[in-house]
């Protein structure tokens, strides 16, 4: 075999590996899932999914930047009030939740996460969505159930991949939930039943 055509396999291997690593919907719905750092440390490279859900965390493990493949990531009900900068390390997340933690900023490191397709972050204390979420331009549903939330930037209209998105138990006018829906047409939006905020 010369070497320019072993060369070639190679090179295709590592091709096919790096491409296995952003795993299909199908795949994420049957993958293996991981519930504590010292199981995923064992064998870091196939760590797919990892759940950290109830674990009392305050921030997250450094560890976590060390799963090259990690494509779901589940933080709920912890007490984390941001997420760190290494998060942008892993490119191929594409399903973050961290519902029923203590944010009241929108990590912003979440909108480098450009193959993020499902975003959980209900039942926080959000106010604020930063313009960086225009960002996410493959973003497929986003649960926001139970914040604060009173703005929404207009970059969100660059979300065109959005179908879902649950603003349930935060009280908006008929007005505010018209633009809101202005700025996503494509996506189904719940929301709670209108309310007469400003009549006193």
């Amino acid at each position: 075999m010369s070497r320019s055509h072993l060369f070639s396999i190679l090179a295709l291997l590592c091709t096919a590996q790096v491409s296995a690593q952003l795993l299909p919907q199908a795949a994420l719905d049957t993958v293996r899932t991981v519930r504590s750092m010292e199981r995923a440390m064992k064998d870091p490279a196939n760590v797919y999914k990892l759940d950290l859900s109830g674990k009392k965390l305050r921030e997250l493990p450094p560890q976590v930047r060390d799963l090259p493949n990690l494509n779901v990531l589940e933080l709920g009900s912890n007490r984390l009030k941001e997420l760190p900068a290494w998060l942008a390390e892993l490119p191929h997340l594409q399903v973050l939740k961290a519902p029923r933690n203590r944010f009241s900023v929108f990590p912003e490191v979440v909108c480098s996460l450009k193959h993020l397709k499902r975003l959980d972050m209900s039942r926080n204390r959000l106010s604020v969505l930063p313009a960086c979420i225009g960002d996410l331009t493959e973003l497929f549903a986003l649960d926001l159930w139970s914040n604060d939330l009173g703005e929404f930037p207009e970059s969100m209209s660059k979300l065109e991949a959005l179908r879902f998105m649950d603003l349930r138990a935060i009280q908006y006018e008929q007005h505010e939930m018209d633009r809101i829906q202005g700025l996503v047409p494509r996506a189904k939006i719940y929301f709670s039943a209108p309310c007469n905020c400003g009549i006193q």
